[in-house]
């Protein structure tokens, strides 16, 4: 006999803090392990709709530099340089 596998609850969206620019987060319960954990909404999103976890190099970013807008036709997955990297172009820009 097989035991039926137990999911991640996931909670949320919350509402992000200052510390996080505002960004919305999920907490995800897993209940094998017992430890809840905190993820990025968007990031949370991305990686449902990929059906896999996304690597510590890979970001999602939002396409039109937008964090409240979390639809998926706005979020792409991105290696981390060069996500970085757009962040640095757009902060000189102001």
């Amino acid at each position: 006999m097989t035991l039926p596998s137990k999911k991640a609850k996931v909670y949320g969206p919350y509402k992000g803090s200052k510390q996080n620019g505002g960004r919305s987060i999920v907490v995800k319960y897993d209940p094998k392990s017992q430890k809840t954990t905190s993820t990025n909404a968007a990031r949370h999103k991305k990686e449902t709709s990929l059906g896999r976890k996304l690597g510590k190099k890979e970001h999602v970013d939002h396409a039109d530099n937008n964090h409240k807008n979390e639809s998926s036709s706005n979020l792409k997955v991105m290696s981390a340089s060069k996500n970085i990297g757009k962040g640095n172009q757009n902060r000189k820009k102001k």
